[in-house]
Order: C-alpha cells, then sequence, then structure tokens
C-alpha cells in the first residue's frame, strides 16, 4: 500500500497531549471511501501535566496519575487527525506538540 498521507502509528501505548493514556489496537480501512482509521482504547489514566492547574481545573490534584471513569472506551480518529501537530495550550505552553505521542510501542509480531 503507497501512501501520501501522514506515517499511520503503531501498536502501542500513547499519551494525548493533555495527558490520557490509549491503547493503539490498530488501523481501520472504511471499504467504501479508503479513509484510514486509528483505533484506540482508553487505559483510564491521565498523567496530570498542567503547569498551572489553577483553582477550577478538574484534574488539579498532587497525584501524577489520576484514574478517569473512561477505562475501556473505544475511540477512532483519522490518521491524519491522531498524527498531527497541536497548540499545546495550557498544557504545554507556547509549543505544537503532538496529538499523541508513543511512550511503549507494542510488541511485534
Amino acid at each position: 500500500m503507497a501512501s501520501s498521507g501522514p506515517k499511520e502509528p503503531v501498536k502501542g501505548t500513547y499519551q494525548h497531549y493533555k495527558g490520557g493514556l490509549y491503547e493503539v489496537l490498530g488501523v481501520a480501512e472504511d471499504p467504501e471511501t479508503g479513509n484510514r482509521y486509528v483505533v484506540y482504547q482508553s487505559l483510564g489514566l491521565t498523567e496530570n501535566i498542567l503547569t498551572d492547574p489553577g483553582p477550577g481545573n478538574q484534574f488539579a490534584t498532587d497525584a501524577r496519575l489520576v484514574k478517569t471513569p473512561t477505562k475501556g472506551e473505544l475511540a477512532v480518529s483519522t490518521v491524519k487527525r491522531f498524527t498531527e501537530l497541536v497548540d499545546g495550550k495550557e498544557y504545554h505552553p507556547g509549543q505544537r506538540v503532538p496529538r499523541f505521542r508513543l511512550v511503549s510501542p507494542g510488541p511485534r509480531c
């Protein structure tokens, strides 16, 4: 398969730029359109990475890892959206960062 689009993510554990941890299960293709989608699952954990949590932040805590109620939830994203750079906002002030970054590759087959 030759593609001029973004490189597809490998299976493994990824972190969203806001701190959430996810397991990429694979990449699926829509047979009608040929569009490719990353299929991933929430691990139900988020890393508290705010530089200034502030009084109204729901994740304002001294704990580095926080459980979330999303464990096991499945999600899909286009490969382009999953791999793009985004404005880091208050999580990475003044930086463009990957929406998801690989933190631990899955086992190789």
